[in-house]
This record gives structure tokens, C-alpha cells and sequence, in this order.
């Protein structure tokens, strides 16, 4: 332990040393980013918390925070898909695609709900590479934090080992957390729960959730009311419980589909920091585990 201590003294960057200048895209690979980087870095994010992906609008600011990064974690599946459009604005050489500085936090990650055959803009906000809420299945931090720690070792190879304590110390953190997440929701396994975006496949098959519908038919676009009274009669049948609403969409449609089902809408964070308090990854899991639990206990 005393030894442990002694090198995590040693790993810390001395002061006056140039810092790392990192921009994450979005919320979720901000903190994940920040935990990595540690005090070897500054780190800021474009998205605002609380801000939905889909409606980003791209400012001067925008590609002002790029200009000045030395690295840049994006998705990789293009959630955050306007960040060419900064990172070209921004004429940062590092921040363009295909750049060692440029982190793509999704490689190895098992990708989900991947679309197969043509997809166009008619079909709504499809992912042509599959869904991009990844990092909501802690089982898939260790790659992530793997990818991020390894860029940005790539761009500060002096400071790879600060980079890779830092990680082993979240990862740690987010694993007893995980047992506790688990054991709260073991009593609900196989529970159906209904979303407004299909934002959740990945918290569904780290909790043993299963998918009992999507209130919109076409992500982005309102559902109409064929899909609606599908939907509704559904739910009836399985007698779903819980509707997941994302904080930044209207609650308008949810409240009816629960006030014809009976089911309850719990609006939660999609992303950290959405909601006062889940401004890391423990605190925003457990804010969707509590919520999800206490509604279906």
C-alpha cells in the first residue's frame, strides 16, 4: 500500500508542465475522459449536459474549443456526427478524421441494434452503425477507458502510466458499483420497460431488462397513432410497468401511453450530468438504477 502510494506521488505531472488539451464531443466520454486524464489534462466537452445530441447546433465557439485541443474523443458511431463539421471549421489539423490525435472511443466495443440493408433520412435518426449509447453497459468501460487511455498516450507518452493508474482506480470504482447496481435490480430480471428513444439496449442487457417497445416509430420523428395503439395495446398485455423517458424530450406522448396503460413515466438522465447530481458515471447509474428499481419494486 505504502509503495502503491509512493508511485502515485511519482505519477503526478509537476506543476508548470504544459498541459494536454483534450475535447470530448459528448457528456458521457467527457467524464469517462476526465477520469482517465486525471490531472495530466484539461478537459472539456461540446455538447452541453443536458443538451440533446440530435439538436446541436454548430457555433464559432464550437470550433474555437477544437482549435485549441490536442486531442479529441469522439463517439464513433455518430451520435456526435457534426463534430466534422467543428473539427473542419476549426482547421486543427489534429482534430480531423484519420488523425492520431483523434480518439474513436467505440473500436472493440460489441456494437448493438447495427442496421442491416439501405438506411436513409426517411427512416429518421438511424445510426447506419449501429446504437450509440455504449458506455451505458459498465461491462463496456474497460474498452472504452482502453481506447481513451491509449490516445491519449499516444499524444503524451510521458504520461501513460498516470493515464493507466488513473483508469485502474475508475475501474475499480465503477466495478463495486456495478455489484451494487446488480443486486438492487436482481429482483426485476426479465422486467419489460418501454423507452420514448432507444437510447437503453445496452443498460437492458447489462440489468437483464427486456425491450417492451419504443414510443417513437422512427427515431426523431413523432410516432403515429397506428404505432401508438400497437404500442399501447402491447404494453396492456405485458402489463409494462415502466416507461423511460430522456429528460430533454417533452413528456407530452409518454403521459398519454401511461395514463392508457397504467404504466409510470420516469424521466432520467440519458447522459451524465442531465440532472442535478449525475455529473460522473457512479452518480448517473445510480441515479437510473435507484429510479428504475423503486419504480418497478
Amino acid at each position: 500500500m505504502f509503495a502503491a502510494a509512493l508511485v502515485g506521488v511519482a505519477l503526478v505531472p509537476r506543476p508548470g508542465e504544459a498541459q494536454l488539451r483534450v475535447v470530448a464531443t459528448l457528456p458521457d466520454l467527457y467524464v469517462l475522459t476526465r477520469a482517465v486524464a486525471g490531472d495530466a489534462a484539461t478537459v472539456d466537452v461540446v455538447a452541453r449536459f443536458g443538451q440533446n445530441p440530435h439538436d446541436m447546433e454548430v457555433r464559432p465557439s464550437h470550433m474555437l474549443l477544437v482549435r485549441r485541443a490536442d486531442v479529441l474523443v469522439r463517439n464513433g458511431l455518430e451520435e456526435d456526427a457534426w463534430i466534422d463539421v467543428i473539427a473542419r471549421g476549426s482547421n486543427n489539423p489534429k482534430a480531423q478524421r484519420g488523425s492520431p490525435n483523434v480518439i474513436e472511443a467505440s473500436q472493440g466495443v460489441e456494437i448493438l441494434k447495427v442496421p442491416t440493408g439501405r438506411v436513409d433520412r426517411s427512416m429518421g435518426d438511424v445510426h447506419p452503425s449501429g446504437n450509440p449509447h455504449y458506455t451505458l453497459d459498465p461491462a463496456n468501460l474497460p474498452i472504452v477507458t482502453r481506447n481513451i487511455a491509449a490516445g491519449l498516450a499516444r499524444v503524451a507518452p510521458e504520461h501513460a502510466r498516470v493515464f493507466e493508474a488513473n483508469r485502474d482506480a475508475f475501474l475499480e470504482k465503477v466495478a463495486a458499483a456495478d455489484q451494487r447496481w446488480k443486486a438492487l435490480l436482481a429482483p426485476f430480471r426479465g422486467a419489460r420497460i418501454v423507452s420514448h428513444h432507444d437510447s437503453w439496449p445496452y443498460l437492458y442487457r447489462a440489468f437483464g431488462f427486456v425491450e417492451g417497445g419504443i414510443i417513437e416509430d422512427r427515431p426523431g420523428i413523432p410516432p403515429s397513432p397506428q404505432h401508438l395503439a400497437a404500442l399501447i395495446r402491447r404494453m396492456r398485455e405485458a402489463q409494462v410497468k415502466v416507461i423511460l423517458l430522456e429528460s430533454w424530450y417533452p413528456p407530452d406522448i409518454a403521459n398519454l401511453v401511461a395514463r392508457e396503460t397504467g404504466a409510470k413515466v420516469l424521466v432520467v438522465p440519458q447522459t451524465p450530468g442531465a440532472i442535478n447530481g449525475t455529473d460522473d458515471y457512479v452518480a448517473h447509474l445510480d441515479y437510473i438504477v435507484t429510479a428504475i428499481a423503486h419504480t418497478l419494486s
